[in-house]
């Protein structure tokens, strides 16, 4: 019986790979990447991006795969698709790392710009977590017990025309949950210091063909998590090539709902070391 619900939880796994993997297919052949440097690193549900992340003082290695892109742009304004997968790994001796859980979102968003430096981003999205291989026991019958979806309003800008601070301030509300595991609305919200930087001929947050550069940030947030709340606190070091993309290293302190909805939004205090690969 055990096995048997094991293999059916992992069958319903690998439909959802499947079309999160067409997704990003589809999504990678229709638009050009459009990198910026005003990213949040205060924001978990950020999809462009192959993520590692390390608990210290904890076993729990973090993979975090994603890909969004806009598919029509009509005056400063953008429709797209996103999607973004993440497991939790054990660690082990002898090399061994048993994936306990994965979770899946996925969605369509509207964006509209203004000028420069704010932005206003609607989204209409699904997450669903799934036990896998690593774990004693799975649950059968639903595809997933922590199903949910939901719409979420942000608007992200300079603070007070300052170059230096970006802030994002948003509300989420959900429309379903198989089961609840997160208020019914949340405030994600997202403050972003620029404390030092190099950046070479910077012409509309973007870098020159040939060109290098490095920034460094600070951040706090309470949106760095697919469950809400999750306070965050920590820094971040860029560095930007035109030719090979984004690479970013963040250290920061986290106390809130753990990533894994099959968690059921269990609290975790932890300090993380993480490594971002963006403009892929």
């Amino acid at each position: 019986m055990k096995l048997r619900i094991t293999n059916y939880e992992l069958r319903i796994g690998w439909r959802h790979a499947v079309i999160f993997s067409a997704t990003l297919f589809l999504l990678s052949h229709s638009c050009l990447a459009q990198e910026s440097l005003t990213s949040e690193p205060g924001f978990f549900l950020e999809p462009n991006r192959f993520s590692i992340t390390k608990e210290l003082g904890a076993r729990p290695l973090w993979l975090e795969m994603g890909f969004g892109r806009p598919l029509l742009l009509y005056r400063g304004a953008q429709i797209g698709l996103e999607g973004l997968a993440w497991s939790r790994l054990e660690t082990l001796s002898d090399f061994r790392f048993p994936l306990e859980t994965v979770d899946y979102f996925f969605g369509i968003f509207f964006t509209q710009r203004e000028g420069r430096d704010a932005e206003w981003k609607f989204r209409i999205s699904h997450i669903s977590s799934h036990l896998v291989d690593g774990t004693d026991s799975v649950f059968g019958g639903s595809s997933s017990h922590y199903s949910r979806e939901f719409i979420e309003l942000t608007r992200t800008s300079r603070f007070g025309n300052d170059e230096q601070f970006l802030w994002t301030f948003g509300l989420r509300g959900y429309f379903h949950q198989v089961t609840k595991i997160e208020p019914w609305i949340s405030v994600p919200a997202s403050l972003t210091w620029t404390f030092a930087q190099y950046v070479p001929e910077l012409y509309y947050d973007s870098v020159p063909p040939g060109s290098t550069a490095y920034m460094f940030s600070a951040f706090v947030s309470s949106g760095d998590g697919p469950v809400w709340p999750t306070v965050t606190a920590g820094v971040r070091a860029d560095r930007f090539a035109k030719d090979l993309g984004t690479l970013d290293l963040q250290l920061y302190y986290q106390y809130g709902a753990s990533w894994a909805g099959t968690d059921a939004g269990a609290k975790r205090s932890t300090i993380n070391l993480q490594m971002d690969v963006r403009g892929f």
